[in-house]
């Protein structure tokens, strides 16, 4: 029906690419100042710093396409099938109600009411990607940086009318029940395992002296 459309934050891209490159800046005067040795015994806290960054600025986002909802948090990803699906809620998050329950988009606060009369009044630049309420003609990924509740909420919504009104959710709960089709959440293990091992090195190094 439409192409795929992700959504991640371009701030939270900027902070985490300062926070490597500030990291990098810091491994690099430690090896100039004090050599070689202090810059490995700093090396596992500058990585912790910057895993926790892309864990939590980085790779979180939302994808919404003709089979499923994706909601990439921080410690979890959550697949979320169109015959689950009831609705969304605009709280300080988006949060997608689904029949397995509720699931908060880490990746899409509330805008302010600053930014949402700025964006209601931008006029659409030739050539851009579609507004976030349409959904894409079919092709490659439509990806944005601006995630926010109103707009992932928007295509979300648009996407489940649009697969309605072509009649491809006709009797998908039903389906759904009998097929045994339910939401599913991996954790992101690597990630966690990743930060423990970061954290418990640097607390050894630090207090080895």
């Amino acid at each position: 029906m439409g192409a795929t459309q992700e959504f991640t934050s371009g701030y939270g891209r900027v902070l985490t690419l300062a926070g490597a490159a500030i990291g990098l800046v810091a491994l690099v005067s430690v090896t100039v100042q004090d050599g070689a040795g202090e810059a490995l015994r700093a090396l596992p806290l500058v990585g912790l710093v910057v895993v926790v960054l892309w864990a939590l600025f980085w790779r979180p986002g939302v994808e919404v396409s003709d089979g499923e909802v994706v909601v990439r948090n921080v410690l979890s990803t959550v697949h979320v099938p169109w015959p689950t699906y009831r609705e969304v809620v605009y709280g300080w998050s988006l949060v997608v109600r689904t029949s397995d329950g509720d699931v908060t988009v880490f990746a899409a606060p509330r805008a302010s009411a600053t930014a949402r009369r700025v964006r209601r009044g931008r006029a659409p630049l030739p050539g851009a990607a579609p507004l976030p309420g349409a959904v894409p003609p079919p092709g490659r990924p439509v990806r944005s940086l601006q995630a926010t509740a109103e707009s992932v909420g928007a295509a979300i919504e648009a996407r489940h009318d649009a697969l309605v009104a072509a009649g491809h959710l006709d009797g998908a709960q039903r389906v759904a029940v009998e097929r045994g089709v339910t939401t599913t959440r991996r954790v992101h293990v690597v990630t966690v395992g990743a930060v423990a091992v970061l954290a418990a090195v640097s607390v050894a190094v630090l207090t080895g002296g």
